[in-house]
């Protein structure tokens, strides 16, 4: 009965994950006209002479880098762990299913 509720739970975890990656896909489609205004922001930064602006701008580029990286190694080893154990359900559905010799 736990092995049932397990592989439900797994197939619904694959369509959930495809639903979201199919989502994303459509969503990266998508023009962004926001990051038009990012050389503006470059401009407006270095004219305001405040010190502490590059700097800030500067973090903000390094944060807008990383989070890609971070988002897809998240994704990465989740769906590593989901295939892990998927093999091991099934090895251990297979040890179940034999008979005794």
């Amino acid at each position: 009965m736990r092995r049932t509720t397990d592989l439900m739970m797994l197939r619904k975890f694959r369509s959930l994950l495809r639903t979201a990656l199919l989502m994303g896909a459509c969503l990266a489609m998508l023009p962004a006209a926001s990051a038009m205004a990012c050389p503006m922001c470059k401009t407006a930064t270095e004219t305001a002479g405040n010190e502490r602006h590059p700097g800030a701008y500067m973090a903000s580029i390094l944060t807008m880098l990383a989070m890609p990286s971070a988002v897809f190694t998240v994704l990465g080893v989740s769906m590593y762990r989901v295939s892990k154990r998927d093999q091991q359900l099934a090895s251990d559905m297979n040890l179940s299913d034999r008979p005794d010799a």
